[in-house]
């Protein structure tokens, strides 16, 4: 895929995960009737955590600190959350609104990890590793910050799933039929694939 074609894919699927992950933060933040600036900085740290994880890890400069763009959405989604009292979701882990956007956050930013992964060549393990960390550093810090018990750690369709996505970009690019339509089937996929799993109530064994 053409370096420009693969940026504008990053930057969309940074946008919509941006989006879908203010959101799911705030939601959290709402369920513990965070004030207006706590309820700001749980989306921004839930949208941007992992792409800062990522950023330093691969010695790039955070997009935080290069673009006005992440606070803006952060800040958006708070505000409008607020006017719309989406505080009235209080039971929100078992809210459609909440494991939807989740999901999209989850799998965006799955995608975008892979991408950077591809960009300096990663080896496979660091390309995973990359990947999940994107996708899920986010959440990470989200649930540490409201003392919830990390979504990753009990919950084995939820890193899988960014695991599994970023498998599939992996051998996209291997078969050389990555392109912008594959990536969004992958995108597609993984949604459909975290809601199943949600649904269906999917869960890794335990010892």
């Amino acid at each position: 895929m053409e370096a420009l074609v693969q940026s504008q894919v990053m930057y969309f699927a940074s946008l919509i995960g941006g989006i879908a992950f203010s959101l799911s933060g705030f939601l959290v933040g709402a369920k513990k009737d965070l004030d207006w600036m706590g309820l700001f900085i749980l989306a921004f740290l839930t949208a941007n955590g992992g792409g800062i994880l990522r950023d330093i890890l691969t010695d790039r400069p955070p997009v935080v600190l290069l673009s006005n763009e992440p606070f803006l959405i952060a800040l958006a989604v708070t505000l409008l959350g607020s006017v719309l009292k989406l505080k009235r979701y209080t039971a929100v882990e078992n809210q459609w609104l909440f494991v939807i956007c989740d999901a999209i956050g989850l799998v965006a930013f799955a995608i975008t990890g892979a991408l950077v992964g591809l960009a300096i060549h990663a080896p496979f393990f660091g390309f995973i590793t990359l990947a999940f960390l994107t996708a899920a550093g986010g959440a990470i810090l989200r649930d540490i910050l409201v003392n919830n018990i990390p979504e990753v750690l009990h919950s084995g369709f939820y890193g899988s799933i960014a695991i599994l996505v970023a498998l599939a970009i992996y051998l996209l690019n291997m078969a050389g039929i990555l392109t912008p339509l594959s990536l969004l089937g992958a995108f597609t996929g993984g949604v459909l694939l975290r809601m199943a799993a949600y649904h269906y109530r999917w869960k890794l064994p335990k010892s």
